[in-house]
């Protein structure tokens, strides 16, 4: 029997086509390959949208949903085009379905920036539609130019040795005059769509470079891998917490009259830059802060010791306590059909003018027991471009009793006060409010709920119909010189004069100096009626002027002091 052996160029190939073979084998049995963009070969890229959003003081939490069709076995599910800045421990997971969740990161994705907002992609959309039409005026000039220099290249007629009858050369002239002038006119109006056209390019094209300015930021992933039994339509929900939003409050006061009501309006200016547009979305605003420390404080002992001075140093050191902790440290996550725990979680708002309803009519307030929540009842779209976008969250109208205030010393006019009680229960915050008084707007002012006061007192801006004068008297002003000691006198007139049609309840302040030297002695000797704080030197007068009535008070006082020192009394 011969014995056939290969020759060593064929061992070789087949020892190739083995190895060939196995390495397949093995990726085949690999679970999950690596792609170029990090991406596994389970990966699954979930498609999903943005359900409800929760916007904070500082800080807005997101929440997503999507339905995914899972086969029997594990995957991993990836969340893709959400913001880089999220906080990776506020990430939870939930879902509905017979399936397990077994795990959750989340990676940041540069190969996979941010996608244009609808403003930048709008403006290339004008820009390329304007470039087209500046093309094309400037191809119809360019016909134009061609046509005219054609018309001269062919204005001569006739030949040396022969000559032109008039009628023909009068039908020429014609022709060409009125050809020349048609396309000059048509040049001209061409010529000025282009520049018009061109101006509206530049205008485009420099907004657009203000808005991409800065460049397109990453994005990041939420990767959640899952084993399902059976084949199962899976509901999941997703929610994480970003950072560059947030929504301040601001007011606005009217009064027709004082004799009627205050209403205000309770307004939420809601901005967010967090790379992903909100759009139709019922927004819940709280009055809660996830940004600051929950860690309560701890007093230490307090040592005391002699003072020794430190020797200069160049440098300092400082030290920093930071929150952040490791991405997955702090990520919520329930096996089998996954609830979402939301405990750990602080959950914290245009508006149209009368008569179409407003949204505060929309809204509803829940009170936690350290928080306050406007769930707006209506959507709302608020792209990512870090400007404030005003949502009304409450309209109030507060019984109100009215006075005017003056400081006469300190300002000139007249300030219109509105006093209102009960304004505990409204779950306001300190703020700007813009005050408008009988259908005009009178000025902005600002309203301070930090306080204990029974009555919230609301400024609605200067009156000009009621007027307080105050006038030094020089006869009164005296300088005696008695001893060691030198003792001067001064005397203010001050007077309220009421332009207006109606009585007018007014408080007037002033004030007398208060000595903090024991060798200062002060003599106040007139009044005209006024409370007097012996502590601050505080004079107020609660007046009640009738129209187009005045009211006078003098305000006098001496000041006996060492007549070797100077006491400054302007």
């Amino acid at each position: 029997m011969r014995i056939h052996r290969p020759a060593p160029m064929q061992l070789v190939k087949k020892a190739a086509l083995s190895v060939a073979a196995a390495s397949l084998l093995a990726l085949a049995a690999t679970p999950a390959l690596l792609s170029q963009n990090g991406a596994t070969a389970t990966d699954a890229p979930v498609d999903s949208s943005i359900t409800g959003v929760t916007v904070f003081l500082s800080g807005a939490e997101v929440q997503r949903e999507a339905s995914v069709a899972l086969n029997a076995g594990t995957r991993q599910l990836v969340f893709d085009q959400l913001p880089a800045g999220m906080l990776p421990q506020s990430i939870q997971v939930a879902g509905t379905g017979n399936f397990t969740i077994l795990g959750v990161s989340h990676r940041v994705n540069h190969l996979k920036p941010e996608e244009k907002t609808a403003e930048v992609a709008g403006l290339e959309a004008s820009l390329k539609s304007v470039g087209e039409k500046l093309e094309s005026q400037r191809a119809a000039l360019a016909d134009c130019d061609a046509e005219t220099e054609m018309l001269k290249q062919n204005a001569a007629i006739g030949g040396s040795q022969t000559g032109v009858k008039t009628a023909e050369l009068k039908e020429f002239a014609e022709f060409y005059r009125a050809h020349l002038n048609a396309l000059t006119g048509r040049r001209l109006a061409l010529k000025s769509a282009a520049s018009e056209l061109e101006k509206e390019k530049a205008a485009l094209e420099s907004q657009l470079r203000q808005l991409q300015s800065s460049p397109r930021r990453p994005t990041s992933s939420v990767v959640v891998e899952v084993a399902a039994p059976a084949a199962v339509q899976a509901k999941m929900q997703v929610s994480y917490l970003v950072y560059d939003a947030g929504w301040t409050p601001s007011y606005d006061l009217r009064a027709s009259d004082v004799n009627g009501p205050v209403e205000l309006t309770y307004k939420a200016n809601v901005r967010q830059n967090t790379g992903e547009a909100w759009n139709d979305v019922k927004p819940v605003l709280s009055t809660a802060n996830p940004t600051v420390s929950n860690t309560k404080p701890e007093l230490d002992p307090w040592y005391l010791s002699f003072y020794t001075p430190a020797p200069p140093s160049a440098y300092q050191s400082f030290n920093s306590r930071g929150l952040a902790r490791s991405a997955l440290d702090n990520i919520n996550v329930m096996g089998g059909a996954a609830m979402r725990d939301g405990g750990d979680v602080m959950a914290e708002t245009e508006a149209p003018a009368a008569p179409a309803a407003s949204a505060a009519e929309l809204t509803s307030v829940a009170e936690g027991q350290t928080s306050v929540e406007f769930t707006i009842d209506t959507p709302y779209t608020i792209p990512s471009d870090g400007q404030t976008h005003a949502v009304e969250l409450a309209k109030h109208s507060l019984p109100a009793t009215y006075e005017y205030y003056a400081v006469r010393k300190l300002d000139k006019d007249v300030f219109l006060l509105a006093k209102v009680s009960g304004w505990e229960q409204l779950n306001l915050l300190s703020g700007p409010a813009n005050a408008f008084f009988e259908g005009r707007y009178v000025g902005e002012s600002y309203i301070e709920t930090r306080r204990t006061d029974d009555e919230l007192t609301l400024s609605l801006g200067r009156d000009k119909n009621i007027t307080v004068t105050r006038i030094r008297k020089r006869d009164f002003t005296e300088k005696q010189f008695l001893g060691g000691n030198v003792t001067e006198t001064r005397e203010w007139d001050l007077t309220v004069h009421n332009k207006k049609r109606q009585v007018v309840a007014i408080v007037v302040e002033d004030q007398v100096p208060v000595p903090t030297d024991e060798k200062i002695k002060v003599e106040v000797q007139e009044v005209s009626g006024a409370r007097l704080d012996a502590e601050t030197g505080k004079l107020t007068w609660n007046l009640t002027v009738a129209p187009s009535a005045t009211h006078k008070m003098t305000v006098k006082y001496s000041v006996k002091y060492p007549k070797n020192r100077t006491v400054p009394l302007e």
